[in-house]
């Protein structure tokens, strides 16, 4: 598997740090993932200005961790890396797209996106979320999001 497609300068990623606005949620910005070659939504996420100058220099996906207070790389305990294929930066300058390839799974639960929680499932199952849609191990990408 390739290396990232899109790699930037430090002062590249910068001028683009200075187009998001990260007033609005306290220095964050909600970050949507996409799988590059089907389309399929993996994750959401958070980043600060750190998070995506880290991105954007280094082609591998970084986020803010919320819960834990801190910088991380996706994959950096898996083994599971995000590739970056592309970005994108929405009309408000306040949310980013990433289409990344990914390698492993995504989920911490084993699913290859972390939307495998049908909502009509859930509501059928007293036990929670059940991931009725079993996309472990890169199964059919086509059923979710």
């Amino acid at each position: 598997m390739g290396g990232p497609k899109l790699k930037l300068s430090l002062e590249e990623a910068s001028r683009v740090a200075e187009r998001v606005d990260f007033s609005k949620m306290g220095g964050l910005v909600p970050v949507v993932v996409q799988d590059a070659a089907t389309g399929s939504v993996l994750m959401q996420a958070f980043m600060d200005r750190e998070a995506l100058i880290k991105t954007l220099t280094t082609g591998y996906m970084h986020y803010w961790s919320r819960s834990r207070r801190r910088l991380w790389m996706k994959g950096e305990s898996s083994g599971s890396t995000q590739a970056v294929e592309e970005a994108w930066l929405d009309c408000d300058g306040d949310a980013l797209l990433f289409k990344v390839v990914q390698r492993g799974q995504c989920c911490h639960e084993g699913f290859y996106t972390c939307f495998h929680n049908e909502v009509p499932s859930l509501l059928a199952s007293a036990q929670g979320p059940s991931g009725a849609k079993d996309l472990r191990h890169g199964g059919s990408l086509g059923q979710g999001p």
